[in-house]
């Protein structure tokens, strides 16, 4: 169990699945099971009811190669530092309304929606109370650099990346369940 724990810790600090391979001296094959079965113990939860502003932003990794982009979509409350939802795939309208959807059936109150001037996003938002520009994305722009700092494979000049998809969302949402659980000042 505290090997597990290490691997876990380690894949959220930077390393890649090779470099916890061969620092644990266990097999790819290992760490890819031990992300797969953390995995499914984790979730999202959403820590408040009402939420005065969601920032959503977008930003990409590459899946088997560096000719295919997967884009990640994801919801973050600045006010409790804490993403509410995550989707993958290509950068298009599809992938928000379906990063939306899953929002609402959390059952949150959200008074205002802020993102970037994405033609993507102003068309799945339009009904809403909706704040563009990147003055309203100050938030979110770091936690991107938080998080391209701390997972290896979503740098951006990087020769870490995932062979499959699975493990891609997979990682990612460890990630996010762990960071999810560290302590807010602000609750």
């Amino acid at each position: 169990p505290r090997l597990k724990k290490q691997i876990i810790s380690s894949l959220i600090h930077g390393s890649g699945i090779r470099d916890c391979a061969a620092v644990f001296q266990v097999s790819q094959v290992a760490v890819l099971q031990l992300i797969t079965k953390y995995a499914k113990r984790c979730s999202i939860v959403p820590r408040r009811k009402h939420y005065r502003r969601i920032l959503i932003d977008e930003f990409y990794s590459f899946v088997q190669n560096k000719d295919k982009k997967v884009w990640i979509f994801y919801a973050y409350a600045p006010e409790s530092k804490e993403i509410l939802s995550f989707t993958m795939g290509k950068r298009n309208i599809r992938q928000i309304s379906y990063l939306i959807l899953k929002i609402k059936h959390l059952n949150i109150q959200i008074d205002y929606w802020c993102t970037d001037t994405f033609e993507g996003f102003i068309t799945v938002l339009q009904r809403f109370k909706h704040l563009i520009g990147k003055q309203y994305t100050k938030a979110i722009e770091g936690r991107n650099t938080c998080i391209r700092a701390r997972l290896a494979r979503f740098q951006r000049r990087s020769t870490k990346f995932s062979k499959k998809l699975i493990y891609q969302w997979h990682l990612f949402l460890i990630f996010v369940h762990w960071l999810n659980s560290q302590a807010s000042y602000i609750l």
